[in-house]
């Protein structure tokens, strides 16, 4: 169980920092949903787990608002150099 909640937070934190909202979002989504799932197994381990898939769903829908919001704001195609650059006339 617990390795399987380690894989998920790795899996989440892969998504950290890439340019791309899909995939920040979709490997959030899936790393949640496998932490959900663990978690949500453990908790209800004596009812035969059966707390995973609510817990893949809310850790999903939470990995993925994570995964889309770690996405870093798009580069300006133009950035004009700063004002000491140019010469004093």
């Amino acid at each position: 169980m617990r390795y399987i909640v380690i894989a998920g937070m790795c899996i989440g934190l892969g998504a950290c920092g890439t340019p791309d909202p899909v995939y920040n979002t979709t490997t959030g989504g899936v790393g949640g949903a496998a932490v959900g799932c663990a978690v949500g197994a453990a908790v209800t381990a004596p009812l035969f787990g059966i707390g995973c898939i609510p817990g893949a769903i809310i850790g999903g829908s939470a990995g993925a608002t994570a995964g889309a919001a770690s996405t870093p704001p798009p580069v300006p195609l133009y950035t004009p150099p700063p004002a000491y650059y140019y010469p004093p006339y």
